[in-house]
């Protein structure tokens, strides 16, 4: 019995480490798998640490929560040892999961899934994954030619979204959406603006109605407190693309809504002293994902003290107000699922994995 760790430490991570599970699950035998992660991996493996119930983004938040990320950092090393694994797979969550590899120093197989954005800023952490990760799994085309610069075993099976996404070309009602995010403190940066900004739209847009996406890990009464009365729904496909716009933060939402083809405007806000250093360290032109593919500005960005209700509501209203901007802009994100293609990545990621290990496929 072959036996592997996956470990996810938010929201992205932890679907696309439920997916793989469920991939080795069905087609391979002889294999036993632990996670540190949230439900999805749960689901299809036996977990050892709720990875997810810790998840915070932005430096200061980081110092913040250090004791508690310390005391589950020790308690993942422990896990680690008593399992004794064949492989350990880390996805994504790149503070925690790069110094992890770097204290097991070669004692164990690691595969790392889903790169940290070595690309964009602190470009020295190059040097720990190629010293302590046996083989990169990216997930976008360009990450590939990087990491073979680098002379680093790297592979490129697509972009795992699009085993999932389908869609359903659902009319877009009079509904503008809000995603502030995926943790709780990119929530409250986030959602104050966006429920300002409403103020200011429907006052121009009367037709219109407003709601907040929440993804499964935050509870609905969270929003209560910033956002009286507005409707909370699950996340879902659907809930993205039958909505006519999308209020978001920046992460995989982006790649989600562009897929969808839904048009939306990207809000981003940390603290300010985590705002400075970032600012000093991140060498790209955009923070999007889906202008970072298209290498070039699609969708606009408001970052820090731009992302205000003002501005918010007023690129909402241009794009709602203008249909040639409109169709301009859903035409520009037809694009991105060509860049992210090809089809099926997470099964052939099983499958190298199986044969990196000689997993017996079930017939």
């Amino acid at each position: 019995m072959k036996k592997i760790i996956i470990i996810a430490g938010d929201k992205s991570g932890d679907l696309y480490g439920g997916m793989l599970c469920k991939k080795l699950k069905e087609n391979y035998s002889g294999v036993e798998i632990f996670s540190f992660g949230g439900e999805h991996l749960a689901r299809y493996s036996t977990q050892r640490i709720d990875l997810l119930a810790h998840s915070v983004s932005g430096i200061f938040e980081v110092l913040l929560c250090i004791k508690d990320l310390l005391e589950i950092y020790s308690q993942a090393l422990h896990e680690i040892e008593s399992i004794n694994p064949d492989l350990i797979i880390l996805i994504d969550f790149p503070d925690f999961n790069l110094q992890l590899a770097k204290n097991l120093n070669n004692k164990y197989h690691i595969f790392y899934y889903v790169s940290p954005q070595v690309w964009a800023w602190r470009k020295k952490r190059i040097e720990s994954i190629k010293k302590y990760v046996n083989r990169m799994i990216v997930i976008f085309r360009f990450e590939e030619d990087f990491y073979r610069k680098e002379k680093m075993e790297v592979y490129y099976f697509g972009h795992p979204l699009l085993e999932i996404i389908e869609k359903k070309n659902i009319e877009p009602k009079k509904i503008i959406s809000f995603m502030p995010g995926s943790r709780k403190n990119e929530i409250r940066n986030h959602l104050p603006a966006m429920v300002k900004s409403k103020e200011f739209i429907e006052k121009q847009l009367l037709e219109y109605k407003f709601r907040i996406i929440r993804p499964e890990n935050i509870p609905a009464q969270f929003y209560a407190k910033m956002a009286p009365n507005m409707e909370v729904v699950n996340h879902t496909y659907e809930a993205i693309e039958e909505s006519a716009f999308i209020i978001t933060s920046s992460g995989t939402a982006t790649i989600e809504i562009s897929i969808l083809e839904v048009p939306f405007v990207v809000i981003y806000k940390l603290n300010l002293f985590s705002w400075h250093l970032l600012r000093k360290l991140v060498k790209l032109r955009f923070i999007a994902m889906t202008n970072i593919l298209a290498s070039k500005k699609i969708v606009e960005e408001l970052l820090q003290d731009k992302a205000n209700p003002e501005n918010i509501a007023q690129v909402t209203m241009r794009y709602l107000k203008d249909e040639n901007e409109y169709k301009g802009l859903k035409k520009e994100l037809s694009k991105i699922k060509e860049i992210l293609s090809p089809q099926g990545a997470t099964g052939k990621f099983a499958d190298s994995i199986a044969k990196y290990l000689s997993l017996t496929k079930i017939e």
